[in-house]
């Protein structure tokens, strides 16, 4: 039976052999022709067998530490031709945007840009701020101003 800890210095005056299912038998100098040397023995071989068991428990821990880091660092579903791709769909569908953009009157081309194109869209009330009108007024220009780029879009598509 395989032991999971060492045994202390202290307590090896005598060896304790567990057998199948709960049998258990103990060897103490002196009995049976079982000296301190034997028990010494018994108990290195027994410490052995704890340092090689954590041993491969670390190898083998590592290593599934090391396949779930390379889960983690390699993207299953990255194909780097549909990444690619994609990616340049992404450029050419925000070029075709920009074109219908730039189509538009000054003033709704700073709206949409406020508050759909910008790293940091402003919000309807902060947009009329700007522009010195109602937060009503910004949001049905904004409704205005989408429907007609749909209309432009629908052209380019």
């Amino acid at each position: 039976m395989s032991r999971k800890f060492k045994t202390s210095k202290k307590k090896r005056t005598n060896y304790i052999y567990y057998g199948e299912g709960s049998s258990k038998t103990v060897l103490i100098p002196g009995e049976n022709g079982v000296t301190e040397a034997i028990i010494e023995t018994l108990h290195s071989l027994d410490d052995e067998e704890v340092d090689n068991n954590r041993r491969e428990t670390r190898r083998h821990s590592s290593f599934d530490e090391l396949n779930d880091k390379a889960e983690t660092l390699t993207d299953p579903d990255g194909d780097v031709e549909e990444l690619i791709l994609s990616k340049l769909e992404r450029e050419r569908a925000k070029t075709t945007v920009d074109e219908a953009v730039s189509t538009l009157k000054p003033k709704e081309q700073c709206i949409i840009k406020w508050l759909y194109l910008s790293e940091k869209p402003l919000t309807q009330a902060e947009v009329g701020k700007r522009l010195g009108i109602a937060e009503d007024s910004v949001k049905k220009s904004a409704f205005r101003i989408r429907a007609k780029l749909r209309e432009i879009l629908r052209g380019k598509i």
